[in-house]
């Protein structure tokens, strides 16, 4: 079961990155030789707004000790609340995703 984390940001500002630690039963899963993607979108049949991954967007912090980070970035988009979830590929081919929730793009009132 993923585990639900909501995440807001603010129509083009810089967002300041979120760390994740990944623990199966308690204990850390590790991520060595893991790829991770994480998609934003309406729902599931709508086109992708957000599409990240392992060096676009995506960074593994300590492999063996099952952390990684959504990596500090601008996110330009539709104010509206959207739905993601990230998806982790074992080094052994197993497909989990552990994480999932609304992604939440605020418009700011100050803008260009």
């Amino acid at each position: 079961m993923a585990t639900v984390y909501n995440i807001s940001v603010y129509n083009n500002d810089t967002f300041s990155g979120v760390n994740f630690t990944v623990r199966v039963n308690l204990v850390a899963l590790n991520l060595t030789g893991a790829a991770i993607r994480m998609q934003v979108r309406k729902n599931r049949n709508e086109a992708a707004i957000i599409d990240l991954a392992l060096g676009t967007g995506l960074t593994i912090t300590d492999a063996a000790a099952g952390k990684f980070r959504i990596d500090e970035q601008i996110f330009s988009g539709v104010p509206g609340t959207y739905q993601y979830d990230i998806e982790i590929i074992l080094g052994d081919g197993d497909v989990k995703t552990y994480i999932k929730g609304n992604f939440i793009i605020i418009g700011d009132i100050t803008h260009v």
